[in-house]
């Protein structure tokens, strides 16, 4: 199919100057538990071709395709929707050196359907060995895809990438009380018994401390500690939200006249890194054919730059910053990649040491109900924690948190040495904060 790729970029650039094409094919299978039983073994494969132009009026194009057979209605297509289209406040970039970043792992593709059943009823079986009345669901699935792009400046860069994720939930259903957790990972090589026990052992841990439920204490000098998808679901979504290019390009963003300026912890570090190898987020360029770079967000508590595409950058007079992310039915828009937060030198084992009585974090429900571009969150715990004396002794009800995100993480006890990988796209550590309002509703 690449010469159908070529032909669209002549087609298209005989009509306007500025033409660009971004195609992507991927296959993925994948095993699906439901109620403790498999429940379906599938397989997926898809494909697809996007065409964007900048007419002479500087006006954007954009249409796509499932069917590389209709090529030329595409065309017609996305020369029609230009006279509709915004303002294009860029041009297509040149080529480039591109940085060398691992993203495929052979062994993916050697993973078989009986390996996944396999490991799916090991992890049930390790649950309900302990829990016969629970419910559990998992999804084993492991997928592999390429894409290429081309435009009219000469750019013609490929991307190939693996991965296979592993997730779990499980519910507990004891008369009015319903508890529900889940867990996962995402690699870019295949799941191996040692990570599916990593996430088996977490769970079995929190169910375990989920048995004792007791109240929460209430107030805004109460210790919390955020485990690392505690930290990620509460504190990254209105932190990331200030950094993101559409927000700045808009004037929402609360960081706007404030880069280089220290608003956080000076502990804090937080970088957006797409160049680690071998993660599902790694790449080498972003979707627009820019070079992909790291970022610091956040360098010792100071705020860095944001993250930009190509038509952000071009509304706020910058450079791209190699962010521009999509599908081959969207346009870009502004993305994160791998997501760091840098540890502490707090032992990871140590962070409860100290705490007399407090709260801890690991899931929310209801996230995003604050005002989030102002860096505000508010949600109910979906699952935490009392911590007494150091140690955990049951689990909190119908308790919800609020706060800043710049006044909370401005207000830090101790981050952990280690930070953990959390969903494969981030890697937090843990953080003891204080200046979380906790509310019990009675």
């Amino acid at each position: 199919m690449a010469a159908n790729h070529e032909h669209l970029l002549d087609l298209a650039t005989s009509a306007h100057k500025n033409a660009e094409v971004f195609a992507v094919s991927s296959e993925r299978r994948h095993v699906e538990f439901e109620a403790n039983r498999p429940k379906n073994i599938g397989q997926s494969q898809s494909s697809g071709i996007a065409l964007r132009i900048i007419n002479g009026d500087g006006r954007i194009g954009f249409s796509s395709t499932t069917d590389e057979d209709k090529i030329d209605e595409l065309v017609d297509r996305t020369n029609a929707l230009s006279e509709f289209g915004a303002e294009a406040k860029f041009q297509f970039p040149t080529a480039s050196d591109y940085p060398s970043v691992e993203t495929v792992d052979d062994a993916t593709y050697s993973v078989t359907d009986d390996q996944l059943l396999s490991f799916g009823r090991s992890a049930i079986d390790a649950i309900l060995s302990e829990f016969p009345e629970a419910l559990c669901a998992a999804d084993f699935s492991v997928s592999s895809g390429q894409q290429r792009l081309l435009n009219s400046k000469g750019v013609d860069v490929a991307h190939s990438h693996t991965s296979c994720s592993f997730y779990m939930g499980v519910e507990l259903i004891r008369g009015t009380d319903m508890l529900s957790i889940w867990d996962g990972i995402v690699l870019t090589g295949p799941v191996d018994e040692p990570n599916a026990d990593r996430i088996v052992n977490r769970l079995l841990t929190k169910l375990r401390n989920s048995q004792n439920i007791l109240d929460a204490p209430s107030g805004k000098d109460i210790p919390v500690l955020f485990s690392p998808v505690g930290f990620n679901g509460t504190f990254l979504p209105p932190l990331l939200s200030g950094f993101n290019g559409k927000n700045v390009a808009t004037g929402s963003s609360p960081l706007i006249d404030r880069w280089g300026e220290k608003m956080l912890d000076e502990r804090i570090s937080i970088t957006d890194d797409p160049l680690h190898p071998m993660t599902p987020a790694s790449r080498a360029m972003d979707d627009e054919g820019i070079p992909s770079r790291p970022l610091d967000f956040v360098r010792n508590g100071v705020v860095g730059e944001p993250f930009l595409d190509l038509q952000t950058a071009g509304e706020v007079g910058q450079d791209s910053t190699g962010c521009g992310m999509r599908s081959v039915a969207t346009t870009p828009s502004p993305s994160t990649s791998y997501v760091t937060m840098e540890g502490g030198e707090t032992p990871n084992d140590a962070m409860f040491d100290g705490i007399k009585q407090g709260i801890l974090v690991e899931q929310l429900l209801g996230a995003g109900q604050g005002n989030e571009l102002g860096g505000d969150f508010r949600a109910n715990l979906s699952l935490g924690f009392l911590i007494e004396d150091g140690e955990i002794v049951g689990r909190v009800k119908d308790t919800m948190i609020s706060g800043n995100v710049y006044e909370t993480l401005n207000n830090v006890d101790k981050i952990s040495e280690q930070p953990e990988t959390v969903w494969g796209t981030r890697s937090l550590p843990w953080v003891l904060t204080r200046g979380v309002e906790v509310a019990v509703s009675q």
